[in-house]
């Protein structure tokens, strides 16, 4: 049975002057909406449709996948306000719907905002929602452990940092004295688990501090040095803009980096540059 909301492998089973029918189970036949340029299907062939309901409460499947699914998360941009709720593109020719119940604070056309997908218990209609705590868990009851690699969708800023949307499933935070990098809402990011506190809430990191993180950035610093005939103006003195443009870490993780290569004496420091011994 064909799934609304979401990517289905469906199969041709009829063509007609009026359009291209899929097989959809217990949803009876589902039409095909007109492609362009068309696409040349035969009764018979399996093809990848997202089925869903359109406003006229039928059922109908296009080929193109929308920017989020049923269950995902994105930023999409506004493109219409009503006193119903707001529209969004996500890549069909019907924009998606947020009611108003389902929007956290203001909303403007033109603006982008982070939504999940869902489909409406009610309508079975495709809605949108910016209630992400609602969907979306905030503790870790041992699915991450510290440390673990996660892909980060910033999702809201705060007086503490940044809210973000951890691998699709749960929520955590980046604390604004730890970011180093400029990010905005909607971007997606690699980062790490942190810490989870004792409320079980994540905190989350975008660079680790470890052993090993230290060794790759100290390998990185002589690499540096080699390629500017051993010399480098980033000294424990720089901005920490100008470190990260470089290396892509805090200035805490560099300065660390470079106290050790001082002690191993693979370096010597100045207050105005670094230089290869």
């Amino acid at each position: 049975m064909a799934e609304p909301g979401k990517m289905n492998q469906l199969t041709v089973c009829r063509i007609s002057p009026y359009g291209t029918f899929l097989e959809g189970g217990e949803l009876g036949e589902i039409m095909l909406m007109k492609q362009s340029p068309p696409v040349i299907r035969k009764e018979g062939d399996s093809v990848d449709a997202f089925v869903f309901i359109d406003s006229d409460d039928t059922v109908v499947a296009s080929f193109t996948r929308p920017q989020i699914v049923a269950g995902e998360c994105g930023c999409l941009t506004v493109t219409a306000l009503t006193d119903s709720g707001a529209y969004l593109d996500w890549g069909l020719k019907s924009d998606l719907f947020v009611p108003r119940s389902h929007q956290m604070g203001d909303m403007a056309i033109g603006s982008r905002c982070v939504v999940m997908a869902m489909v409406d218990d009610i309508s079975g209609r495709m809605i949108a929602t910016t209630r992400l705590y609602e969907y979306l868990e905030d503790e870790n009851d041992d699915d991450f452990t510290v440390g673990q690699k996660v892909d980060l969708l910033i999702c809201q800023n705060t007086d503490l940092g940044f809210k973000a949307v951890v691998d699709g499933t749960h929520l955590g935070v980046l604390y604004r004295s730890e970011v180093f990098q400029p990010i905005a809402i909607g971007d997606r990011v690699s980062g790490f688990v942190k810490a989870t506190r004792d409320d079980l809430k994540i905190d989350l990191a975008l660079q680790l501090h470890t052993a090993e993180a230290r060794s790759e950035i100290e390998a990185k610093i002589l690499q540096h040095l080699r390629d500017n005939n051993g010399v480098s103006t980033l000294t424990d003195k720089s901005p920490p803009e100008d470190i990260y443009r470089v290396y892509k870490v805090s200035k805490k993780v560099y300065k660390h980096a470079i106290g050790a290569l001082y002690r191993s004496r693979l370096i010597a420091l100045t207050k105005e540059k670094i230089s290869l011994v």
